[in-house]
Formats: C-alpha cells, structure tokens, sequence
C-alpha cells in the first residue's frame, strides 16, 4: 500500500534528498515544479511525522551572500586531517612544518596545587591550523557544560562552534541574516557594540521597551500583533536579545517573560539570537533559564564568552544552536578568520579538563560572589552621593549601574566634557540608543574594577 504526500519545497531547501532518504528508506522522491512528492510504501508516516523528524528550512534568514557562501576546501581538509586515522600521508593543505616552531614547551599555573605542561603533540596542536569549528577536546568539553546548564531539546541536531569571544561569532551571525532594510527586533537600551555591528548593514530597529525585569514580553507581542495586522507589512525575523546581566543596564528577563518572548517568536517565525555573556555573572540563587533550554523548535542561537570568567585576552567563546544555522557559520569564518586562536583553546581546555564539571560551577561561582560584592559597593556609594539626584534599579547580574540622572535631557555633555576633565570615564546613556542622535538622561558605570574609594569619588563628581 501507498501513500502520496505533497510538501511544499520551501520546508526542505536545506535538506538534501538524500539525507531525506536515509531518515526515511521506504520514502521514494520525485521533483515537480514547485513542490517534492513523496511516496511512502508500506509505512503509515503522516505528513506531521515527516515535517516533525525533519529539518524545516533556514534559508529564509540567510543574506543572498551567506547563501552564496561555499565551503573553503582547505578548511574542510583540516577538518578531515583532524578525523583522520593514525599515519595519514597528509598533502592537501599549507600547514607549517612544526620543527621550525621556537617553543618547544610551556607550563601554566592555575593555582598553587595546579600546573599542566603543554608538550608533544598537545603543544603541536596549540601551534597549529585547527578546523574552523575548533579544537576537539575542547568541543567535547563545551558539549558537557551545555547539557549540564541548558540541556536544549533536540541534542542531537545541535551543534557547537568556538569563536573569537561571543563577539565575532554574534557579528558574523548578523551579517549572515540582515540584508539592508531588514527590521531586528531589540531591547531598548541594548549593548553599544551590537549597533556598531548593525549600522553598517542598514538595519532597521525595532525597539522593544525594558524594565527592570527585561524586554517588556506584552509591549512585544503588541508591536508584533500590530505590524502583522497590515498584510502589506513586511515582518522582521531576527530577535536580538542579550538576557542576563544585560549590558547596559544589568537586569536579568524573567523566565516567564523568557516563556512569552519565545511564544511569540513562534508565532511568526522569528529567530532569536540569545547574546549571553555575562550568564555566570547572575546575582540569582538559581541559574537563568535560557531561551536555549527552551527552544523545542530550533529557533535559538546561543552566544556564549570565557571573556568574563577566565580571560578576556584569550579571546574565545562558542556558539550553540541548530546544525544547519552552525554551518552556515563554519562557512563565515572559514572565508574570514580560518578559526579561533589555536593556543586560546587548548589552553581553555586544559583548565576546564582538570577542573572538570564541579570545579568549574566552583569557579563561577566565585566569579558571581565577586561581583555581587562589588556591585553591593556601588549601590552603597550611589545611595550615599546620589539618592535624589539620580535613579537606577539594583542589577541582577553583570558589571554595570545603569543611572538615569534627574532633572536634564541628555547626560552626554556631563560625561564627555565635565567628566574626562575631572579624571572620571563613564558612558553616556545616548550610546546604547537606537536612535544616538537623541537626548537621553542615563549614563553607564561599571563597577568590575574601581575600588570603593573611586566609587565616593564619581559619587562626589555626580553632586
């Protein structure tokens, strides 16, 4: 017995036949204009089984030029080089011979009972090429701590890819899925370093108000309900998010607002890309639930940093969601930056080995206990100097007081001018604005190194 059913092509433009075809064996395949019909013997698949073991498609968020991209065929050798068996005669690709190397070993302390060696052919592998998506033990090791912190659903058609920070990894991403003229959708304020990203690309914003609980989940799914009400309206895709200590102002999105905001982005079909690096800097009793570990269909691409937990200088994050959409992101940095710094990564698994799982929520923990010390510090020197002159909600997490200075417009001329001429840097409020033309009355502090005698002292200046 046979069955026919009809599925639009656009479900499966990312999904070769033959990849079809080996998920489902009884399924025969014959192309007709627009659309793929499947045959199905002697098997009773429903239409909603196949859509639902299967891999909708992502090319209508990619630009025309990340779909133009193809693979680097050097970096897909490295790649095979480094899956390859024992003995292997490799000459497909330009490495350099490592005798020629001057370093023939280094030790790092990581704490007085801790050193590790890097030697043999560990040290070989920090001095040379890596594939694109990163070292392997290190991949294996970022596995680990995803399952263990967000275990998302659909595991296994997840993938991780090492980045310079989270972000290169974010700013290839918006550049693989915003064309000019594009609407993405982002809070307001956001990170001053995403509109740098997004304003070379003609981007238009859609701003979505926030409060000290995050993006506004209801003013979201109005702004939303409303564009959508006029069928001439081209709706926007990609939904910036940056959830937990949120640089500027340090507030952390609720998980119902988490569950809302990811409803909605259901709804129609939007993207979320999920900038997280201050995630093991929250002030919470439990850790954040991410859009990650709720992302049931595979809408969610997760940025993630070591910058604020091991070393800002080493210069490496990953990111995390759907294989397809990782993919698209090898091929961005293959043509780019061939991979993240070889000896960054083996250097951060080499930590993250021997403290394995335990010693590194230890760590983070002691991360989080640091900050909230001094974020404490802050806010005692603000509420000494500052009560009636200024207002500012507590941070959740993260290195900043987000201050709304009362009685003026726009803050920038205090900071800029007054400001530097008392020895003091902070940031005007302006910077983290859509619209940076505009008059706005916050302004910046980070608290991550000041003592607290500086902190009375910008309190003193803000008087």
């Amino acid at each position: 017995m046979s069955k026919i059913l009809r599925v639009p092509s656009r479900e499966y433009v990312c999904l070769p036949f033959t990849k079809l075809r080996k998920i489902f064996p009884p399924i025969k395949f014959f192309g007709k204009n627009q659309e793929h019909i499947l045959q199905v013997k002697n098997t009773d698949f429903s239409l909603s089984s196949i859509i639902s073991r299967t891999m909708a498609s992502y090319a209508r968020f990619i630009t025309d030029i990340g779909l133009k991209r193809k693979s680097s065929c050097t970096r897909e050798t490295t790649k095979l080089l480094s899956i390859s068996k024992p003995g292997t005669i490799f000459m497909a690709g330009g490495l350099p011979n490592p005798e020629l190397f001057p370093f023939k070993s280094m030790t790092l302390e990581i704490d007085a009972e801790t050193k590790f060696d890097l030697n043999g052919s560990t040290l070989r592998a920090a001095l040379q090429y890596l594939p694109t998506s990163g070292y392997a033990e290190l991949l294996e090791t970022l596995r680990k701590i995803q399952l263990k912190f967000h275990n998302p659903p659909n595991w296994e058609n997840t993938d991780i890819i090492v980045t310079v920070g989270s972000q290169q990894g974010l700013s290839n991403m918006l550049e693989l899925t915003i064309s000019p003229g594009d609407t993405i959708i982002v809070p307001e304020p956001l990170y001053c370093n995403t509109l740098s990203i997004l304003d070379p690309l003609s981007a238009k914003y859609l701003p979505i108000p926030s409060d000290k609980n995050g993006m506004d989940a209801d003013a979201f799914e109005k702004i939303m309900d409303t564009l959508a009400s006029v069928p001439t309206n081209k709706l926007p895709k990609i939904l910036y998010t940056n959830p937990t200590g949120a640089n500027p102002t340090g507030v952390n999105i609720s998980t119902e607002r988490k569950k809302k905001i990811y409803a909605i982005a259901q709804k129609y079909d939007i993207l979320i890309l999920e900038d997280d690096p201050y995630y093991y800097l929250h002030f919470q009793d439990e850790n954040p639930v991410s859009f990650l570990s709720m992302d049931t269909d595979q809408r969610v691409i997760r940025f993630d940093s070591f910058s604020k937990i091991l070393s800002s200088g080493l210069r490496i994050g990953f990111a995390t969601g759907p294989k397809e959409l990782i993919r698209y992101l090898e091929l961005a940095m293959q043509s780019s930056i061939l991979s993240a710094s070889s000896l960054s990564q083996v250097l951060v698994e080499g930590v993250l080995s021997r403290w394995g799982i335990d010693g590194f929520i230890n760590h983070t923990e002691k991360v989080q206990q640091l900050y909230l010390k001094r974020r404490d510090l802050m806010l005692e020197a603000a509420t000494k100097h500052l009560t009636g002159l200024a207002e500012w909600h507590v941070p959740q997490g993260g290195m900043f007081l987000w201050i709304k200075v009362l009685g003026i417009k726009d803050a920038n001329e205090m900071v800029v001018k007054h400001g530097i001429n008392a020895g003091i840097l902070l940031l005007p409020g302006n910077e983290f604005m859509t619209n940076r033309e505009a008059p706005c009355p916050y302004v910046r502090s980070s608290y991550s190194l000041v003592s607290y005698d500086d902190m009375n002292k910008v309190g003193y200046f803000g008087k």
